[in-house]
């Protein structure tokens, strides 16, 4: 699964016979998996607990309770039918369980199965005796024998409409109907009764029942397609042993795209599925080329063949996440698919959620973790092989400079707040596993997972990783068993670097001290600190740049490979080099730290920084100035002086967008303390808008730096004379040479101009909707119509939000968490505060996680004074108990607040 941080705006096939069977005979695991599986089977069979054990009614499952399960029975085979169609909103099925019960076994058997209906349940054939607890079937003990049985389930589910379990969306376009399912971690229960637990790996045969026009996909590829009694019904084989959270299903009127990936041993069928109202903005290199490119490079590296017959993505609406793995059917998120023109950094952006996908299928669905505390590895895996994988086979430039700006941020920004947590910890039941999917999850262990080449050199982190998965096709692994494997390739024992990175907190930072005599080095030693609460100090081997000033240009001029540990680091190799202007620790990003610049190359910075030649060590030091405001160690009105005295001069994309987001970040603030009195900073505004036109009409026409500078500017905009130059850009009254002016950026202009509300804006609303029928345009005209600072507007929307949830879905909600109140009408939000309160307990109480997350994560108070502080501190004394999901989200608003206070009393 691959996480989205974005706000998302955004012909059936008649297949040969002989294709199919073909397809068919290469879904199934090779033998030697099968009998490897069945040997991890039998070992559990000898250790059946001797003491019963009862479930907890709950929506979760335990890992202890799964952790008996899994010694209770083995050898899982689910035959699934499924009858769907496109006007009802239930669905039915019957699912066929075959399985070995353990000997001696005294537990009864629970079937895992969220709020369906359960019509009937036979076991080896006869009516069984059951019970239904809304979220699993209780079948007693004594109704099994030894060995073999089958239990076969009829049941009836309504659709999801929350983006999880078995998702309905109806295209207000043309009312076509398409189904899709997303199943982690624990939501493959929502669409059948099952085994539910990633160590239960089963193969899935499935019968699909659908409408005529309709095509069906999953985990294989159907081997045949019968017309019958006015529908089609789909047989698709039996799959290898899976977890069934990478089993899927999905159903519509796609449009499908078809291509192959021709293969020393075996030809890969490529298909790629979009919506009808969607197909005609696909641009299909975007999606080929990359997914082409990334298997070659994955069979090559991990020196296994794609494992599986077939790989289709689907590109889905209404999702809750960037994409999920599901076995070589991937979904993907619609805001993949743009309405305009892509810059490089979005094509970019897609080819890597590809690839992250596609190392799953190795990494995650070949070889699965044994329970949910091992996510972490999963995703950073993916994170980390998606990466390299387009640095080394596409043509795209600066990929980890990339990384570096994004996924590593989010791990920097999460570890070193008052929600930062170990890498690796404890998972103690299925509610709990996505509570800590965060920016650890992701960004530190992708950042950690990065470093280990280095410390144990390439070929040896790639023959571990390969050998690892040869040694664990089919099942299901634990942390030790990947570290064990790297550690045997490189002959190193890791389990210092495992306790010390992945079971402690905490993000350190280095500083190099330096003296220098008749302009030679004398002295250089690198000192590591660490948090007071985090005390770890850390071993990882970092690149040292040493850098000096000639022409006018910052060059390098040497680099020194160290491995530090403990607090200081004497570095040898540098004594007698050239006396350097300026010294960078982590040169080309090896390490996972924080730098301090020592004072002398913080002069050089100011003096000289985009003279820096190495665009890579300029990127990190604009992101250290930004850091430091963050930190209120540099005033916001500092930065933002010295940003806009530099950015037209950078040449780089990517350093610019950074130097931007710093820019944005830092007038968030400066606007903060204007709205406390503290001083009118709204000239600073002025001159980033200013600026930003400046830049956007130098622009070359059609480049990245337009498409990025087009966007800062309509991001920034709210003088009157830049509100009425997006209204003329929005009429075609001012034309932008090599921009076209798209679905997309109409509706970012006309909810712009509702927030502030200016001129006509009503009218081009009521316009834009006659003409844009999309679910996104639905979306997108909420939005431009709560965003208003109109309490009476901001009234009904709270109403609806709050009281009457369930009238919209869980993609239109975060429309309205996200733009209801925007950071300069926090003043509107001051008589909501108790009620927002208030509904967090509410939500707390119930089922919803990812609206707790969406409602908690957006919609707290947070206006930047005391009374803000205060009030949030007195809501967090009192959460203690709550889940995960809303206790994060209070404890994080605080942080905020706390920080921008300290930053505003900075300035």
């Amino acid at each position: 699964m691959l996480v989205s941080n974005t706000r998302q705006h955004s012909a059936v096939i008649t297949i040969a016979m002989a294709l199919m069977l073909s397809l068919s005979a290469c879904d199934k695991a090779p033998m030697s998996a099968q009998n490897n599986n069945k040997e991890t089977q039998t070992s559990r069979e000898q250790s059946v607990p001797q003491t019963p054990m009862v479930r907890a009614i709950s929506g979760s499952l335990a890992g202890s309770y799964a952790a008996m399960r899994v010694k209770q029975v083995s050898n899982v085979a689910y035959n699934l039918s499924v009858k769907i169609d496109h006007s009802s909103e239930r669905f039915s099925g019957v699912n066929k369980i075959s399985f070995d019960m353990a000997p001696g076994n005294i537990n009864d058997l629970t079937i895992d199965f969220d709020q369906g209906t359960v019509e009937s349940v036979l076991v080896n054939g006869k009516a069984a005796t059951f019970t239904y607890e809304k979220w699993f079937i209780t079948l007693s003990a004594q109704q099994f024998k030894a060995g073999a049985n089958h239990i076969e389930v009829q049941y009836a589910k309504a659709y999801a409409n929350d983006g999880s379990g078995f998702h309905r969306f109806v295209d207000p376009e043309n009312k076509d109907v398409y189904l899709y399912t997303d199943f982690e971690p624990y939501s493959a229960n929502e669409m059948f009764p099952h085994f539910d637990q990633p160590n239960l790996k089963a193969t899935f045969a499935t019968k699909v029942t659908a409408p005529q026009h309709w095509q069906v996909i999953s985990t294989t590829r159907e081997t045949s397609i019968e017309s019958k009694d006015g529908n089609k019904h789909w047989t698709f084989p039996a799959s290898a042993k899976i977890s069934s959270y990478v089993f899927s299903l999905h159903a519509g009127k796609y449009k499908v795209w078809q291509d192959t990936l021709k293969g020393e041993k075996q030809d890969i069928p490529l298909r790629l599925f979009v919506r009808q109202s969607l197909a005609k903005y696909v641009k299909i290199d975007d999606w080929f080329t990359p997914t082409k490119q990334s298997m070659r490079f994955y069979n090559k590296y991990f020196d296994i063949a794609y494992p599986f017959a077939k790989y289709d993505s689907i590109v889905v609406p209404d999702y809750n996440s960037g994409a999920m793995e599901n076995v070589a059917a991937v979904t993907f998120n619609e805001h993949y698919v743009s309405k305009g023109e892509k810059s490089t950094l979005e094509r970019m952006e897609l080819a890597n959620t590809i690839a992250h996908e596609m190392a799953h299928m190795w990494f995650g669905d070949l070889v699965t973790m044994d329970w949910w505390n091992g996510l972490w590895l999963n995703e950073s895996f993916a994170t980390y092989m998606a990466n390299l994988a387009l640095s080394k086979a596409t043509d795209f430039d600066h990929t980890w400079d990339v990384f570096y700006s994004g996924t590593k941020q989010w791990a920097y920004s999460s570890d070193d707040s008052v929600n930062t947590h170990a890498i690796e910890l404890p998972v103690p039941t299925t509610g709990d596993a996505l509570s800590n999917f965060d920016g650890i999850t992701y960004g530190k262990g992708s950042s950690v997972l990065k470093q280990l080449p280095y410390y144990l050199g390439e070929e040896a982190f790639r023959v571990g990783v390969s050998n690892y998965l040869k040694k664990f096709s089919y099942q299901n692994t634990s942390l030790q068993d990947f570290t064990g494997e790297l550690g045997k390739a490189a002959g190193k024992d890791l389990t210092k670097w495992t306790q010390d990175w992945l079971y402690k907190a905490g993000l350190n930072t280095i500083e190099v001290s330096y003296q220098c005599d008749q302009q030679s080095i004398t002295h250089f030693s690198i000192k590591q600190t660490a948090p007071d609460n985090y005390p770890t100090l850390r071993a990882q081997r970092v690149l040292i740049g040493l850098y000096q000033l000639t022409n006018q240009v910052m060059a390098l001029t040497d680099t020194i490979a160290i491995t530090y540990d403990g607090a200081q680091t004497s570095v040898s190799d540098a004594i007698g080099k050239a006396c350097p202007e300026l010294v960078y620790p982590n040169q080309d990003d090896w390490g996972y730290v924080k730098v301090v610049l020592d004072e002398k190359s913080l002069l050089a910075v100011n003096k000289h920084i985009n003279a820096i030649e190495n665009t890579t060590v300029r990127l990190m030091i604009w992101q250290s100035l930004i850091d430091s405001v963050r930190d209120a160690k540099l005033s916001a009105k500092v930065f933002t002086d010295f940003a806009l005295s530099n950015i037209g001069a950078e040449k780089d994309v990517n350093i610019s967008r950074k130097i931007a987001d710093g820019l944005s970040a830092s007038l968030f603030y400066l606007d903060q303390a204007s709205a406390q009195g503290e001083r009118d900073y709204a000239a600073q505004g002025q001159l980033i808008e200013a600026k930003y036109f400046n830049l956007l009409s130098q622009a070359k026409a059609g480049s990245d730096e337009q498409k990025l500078w087009y966007t800062q500017y309509v991001a920034t905009v709210r003088s009157p004379q830049g509100l009425s130059m997006i209204s003329d850009i929005l009429s075609g009254k001012h034309k932008i040479n090599g921009l076209t002016i798209d679905q997309e950026k109409r509706w970012n202009i006309i909810v712009k101009l509702n927030r502030f509300e200016f001129a006509n804006y009503q009218h081009l609303l009521t316009h834009e909707q006659s003409i844009d029928k999309s679910d996104s345009g639905v979306n997108e005209a909420i939005s431009a119509q709560l965003i208003r600072p109109d309490p009476a507007i901001k009234a009904v929307w709270f109403e609806r939000l709050v009281n009457n949830p369930d009238k919209l879905k869980l993609a239109t909600l975060r429309y309205v968490i996200g733009d209801i109140f925007p950071s300069e009408q926090q003043y509107l939000k001051t008589p909501y505060h108790q009620k927002i309160l208030a509904h967090v307990e509410t939500l707390n109480a119930g089922d919803d996680l990812n609206l707790l997350r969406a409602f908690t994560g957006s919609m707290l108070p947070q206006q930047c004074n005391s009374q803000s502080e205060q009030l949030l501190a007195n809501f967090l004394a009192k959460s203690g108990d709550m889940k995960a999901q809303a206790l994060k989200g209070i404890k994080s608003s605080h942080q905020d607040v706390q920080r921008c206070i300290k930053i505003i009393k900075r300035l």
